[in-house]
Protein backbone atom coordinates (compact mmCIF):
# COMPACT_ATOMS: atom_id res chain seq x y z
CA UNK A 1 0.00 0.00 0.00
CA UNK A 2 1.53 3.35 -1.31
CA UNK A 3 0.16 6.14 1.07
CA UNK A 4 0.50 4.36 4.66
CA UNK A 5 -0.93 5.24 7.26
CA UNK A 6 -4.34 4.24 5.62
CA UNK A 7 -7.36 5.24 7.79
CA UNK A 8 -9.57 2.08 8.06
CA UNK A 9 -13.27 2.10 9.28
CA UNK A 10 -14.15 -1.85 10.64
CA UNK A 11 -18.19 -1.93 11.28
CA UNK A 12 -18.08 -5.55 12.77
CA UNK A 13 -20.51 -6.32 16.03
CA UNK A 14 -18.42 -9.55 16.47
CA UNK A 15 -15.59 -8.21 18.68
CA UNK A 16 -13.48 -11.27 18.05
CA UNK A 17 -13.87 -10.36 14.09
CA UNK A 18 -12.99 -6.55 15.02
CA UNK A 19 -10.17 -7.30 17.01
CA UNK A 20 -8.60 -10.10 14.74
CA UNK A 21 -9.02 -7.46 11.55
CA UNK A 22 -7.36 -4.32 13.72
CA UNK A 23 -4.68 -6.43 14.38
CA UNK A 24 -4.25 -7.88 11.35
CA UNK A 25 -4.43 -4.05 9.59
CA UNK A 26 -2.62 -1.91 12.64
CA UNK A 27 0.31 -3.88 12.37
CA UNK A 28 0.95 -2.78 8.57
CA UNK A 29 0.88 1.05 9.81
CA UNK A 30 -2.73 1.80 9.23
CA UNK A 31 -5.06 3.88 11.24
CA UNK A 32 -7.63 1.87 12.38
CA UNK A 33 -11.18 2.63 14.12
CA UNK A 34 -13.96 0.54 15.01
CA UNK A 35 -17.70 0.69 15.11
CA UNK A 36 -20.24 -1.69 16.63
CA UNK A 37 -23.22 -0.91 15.25
CA UNK A 38 -24.72 1.67 11.89
CA UNK A 39 -25.15 4.62 14.41
CA UNK A 40 -21.35 4.36 15.85
CA UNK A 41 -20.43 3.83 11.95
CA UNK A 42 -22.32 7.15 11.28
CA UNK A 43 -20.36 8.96 13.83
CA UNK A 44 -17.24 7.60 12.99
CA UNK A 45 -17.02 8.16 9.22
CA UNK A 46 -18.49 12.26 10.15
CA UNK A 47 -15.31 12.41 12.78
CA UNK A 48 -12.75 10.39 10.75
CA UNK A 49 -12.96 10.63 7.16
CA UNK A 50 -11.52 6.93 6.49
CA UNK A 51 -9.99 6.05 3.21
CA UNK A 52 -11.75 2.72 2.95
CA UNK A 53 -14.81 1.17 4.62
CA UNK A 54 -15.03 -2.74 5.87
CA UNK A 55 -18.67 -3.04 6.68
CA UNK A 56 -20.75 -6.19 8.15
CA UNK A 57 -24.32 -6.48 7.10
CA UNK A 58 -26.21 -8.08 10.49
CA UNK A 59 -25.31 -5.29 12.60
CA UNK A 60 -27.08 -4.64 15.80
CA UNK A 61 -29.38 -1.83 14.46
CA UNK A 62 -29.89 -2.89 11.05
CA UNK A 63 -28.45 -3.86 7.93
CA UNK A 64 -24.79 -2.98 6.55
CA UNK A 65 -26.13 -2.27 3.43
CA UNK A 66 -27.97 0.45 4.25
CA UNK A 67 -24.84 2.30 5.41
CA UNK A 68 -23.92 1.16 2.00
CA UNK A 69 -26.47 2.76 0.05
CA UNK A 70 -26.37 6.04 2.08
CA UNK A 71 -22.65 6.21 1.51
CA UNK A 72 -23.55 5.83 -2.11
CA UNK A 73 -25.66 9.12 -1.89
CA UNK A 74 -23.87 11.24 -0.13
CA UNK A 75 -21.57 13.47 -2.34
CA UNK A 76 -18.64 13.91 0.55
CA UNK A 77 -18.81 9.67 0.47
CA UNK A 78 -19.63 8.61 -3.10
CA UNK A 79 -15.77 7.17 -3.57
CA UNK A 80 -15.23 5.83 -0.21
CA UNK A 81 -14.61 1.95 -0.79
CA UNK A 82 -16.44 -0.31 0.85
CA UNK A 83 -16.00 -3.93 1.14
CA UNK A 84 -18.55 -6.03 2.96
CA UNK A 85 -17.36 -9.10 5.39
CA UNK A 86 -20.56 -10.66 5.79
CA UNK A 87 -22.00 -14.36 6.61
CA UNK A 88 -24.66 -14.35 4.12
CA UNK A 89 -23.02 -15.63 1.01
CA UNK A 90 -25.51 -16.38 -1.29
CA UNK A 91 -24.88 -15.04 -4.59
CA UNK A 92 -28.24 -13.27 -4.72
CA UNK A 93 -26.84 -11.29 -1.56
CA UNK A 94 -23.62 -10.90 -3.31
CA UNK A 95 -25.17 -8.93 -6.10
CA UNK A 96 -27.28 -7.48 -3.92
CA UNK A 97 -24.55 -5.95 -2.31
CA UNK A 98 -22.29 -4.99 -5.54
CA UNK A 99 -25.84 -3.31 -6.52
CA UNK A 100 -26.27 -1.02 -4.00
CA UNK A 101 -22.35 0.45 -3.82
CA UNK A 102 -20.24 -2.26 -2.29
CA UNK A 103 -16.68 -2.18 -4.28
CA UNK A 104 -16.58 -5.45 -2.96
CA UNK A 105 -17.96 -8.80 -1.27
CA UNK A 106 -16.19 -11.20 0.68
CA UNK A 107 -18.33 -14.04 2.78
CA UNK A 108 -17.21 -15.13 6.20
CA UNK A 109 -15.69 -17.36 7.07
CA UNK A 110 -12.81 -15.27 5.02
CA UNK A 111 -8.71 -16.09 4.34
CA UNK A 112 -7.08 -13.14 6.00
CA UNK A 113 -4.42 -12.91 3.66
CA UNK A 114 -7.57 -12.53 0.82
CA UNK A 115 -9.31 -9.80 2.69
CA UNK A 116 -5.87 -7.68 3.16
CA UNK A 117 -4.88 -8.59 -0.83
CA UNK A 118 -8.75 -7.04 -1.26
CA UNK A 119 -7.98 -4.17 0.72
CA UNK A 120 -4.64 -3.73 -0.87
CA UNK A 121 -6.24 -3.19 -4.53
CA UNK A 122 -9.33 -1.02 -3.09
CA UNK A 123 -6.76 1.24 -2.01
CA UNK A 124 -4.22 1.03 -4.76
CA UNK A 125 -7.68 1.84 -7.15
CA UNK A 126 -8.58 4.55 -4.94
CA UNK A 127 -4.86 6.25 -4.97
CA UNK A 128 -4.72 6.49 -8.90
CA UNK A 129 -8.47 7.68 -9.37
CA UNK A 130 -7.46 10.47 -7.12
CA UNK A 131 -4.16 11.15 -8.72
CA UNK A 132 -5.93 11.20 -12.08
CA UNK A 133 -8.84 13.68 -10.44
CA UNK A 134 -5.53 16.02 -9.17
CA UNK A 135 -3.94 15.69 -12.74
CA UNK A 136 -7.15 16.70 -14.29
CA UNK A 137 -7.73 19.95 -11.93
CA UNK A 138 -4.63 20.88 -12.24
CA UNK A 139 -4.61 21.48 -16.01
CA UNK A 140 -8.52 22.86 -16.44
Amino acid sequence: MNNLPYKLLIVEDDPSISKLLVQAFVNDGNQLFTAFSIKEARETLKKNRPDLLILDRMLPDGDGLELCSDIRKDPHYQSLPVLMLTCKAEINDKVLGLKLGADDYLPKPFDLAELKARVEALLRRTDELNIRRSIKRSIQ
